[in-house]
């Protein structure tokens, strides 16, 4: 399964598990195929290593929820240091691989008061 086919999986579960939360995903600028497409990304804000979902319900001690998707390999450099800065700016944010591991993070935020 590819990271888009993965996230595209997380999202049917969201909008069937918990309709009304709100949420925004991306597969962010480096999927464009052209460059013109890519600059004009840049241009209006993307940003490169940015998590692939955020959740903007606050639960807990966090303002919100963000998950840097994996379907294999690691997390990047830029995508590392998005996590500490959302992580010290009070949201909670994760690196999650696979399906399931997703699931329970979000199950488990979701449900905390």
């Amino acid at each position: 399964m590819s990271e888009a086919s993965l996230q595209a999986n997380v999202i049917k579960y969201l909008k069937l598990q918990y309709p009304s939360v709100i949420y925004c995903a991306s597969l962010g600028g480096q999927y464009q195929p052209y460059i013109s497409q890519r600059n004009k990304a840049k241009a209006t804000g993307y940003v490169k290593g940015f998590p692939d979902l955020g959740i903007y319900e606050p639960r807990g001690k966090y303002h919100g929820l963000f998950i840097e998707i994996k379907e294999k390999g690691y997390a990047t450099k830029e995508q590392k240091e998005w996590i500490t800065q959302l992580s010290q700016r009070g949201y909670m944010a994760v690196v999650c691989k696979g399906i399931d591991s997703i699931i329970k993070v979000i199950d488990e935020y979701l449900s905390m008061k």
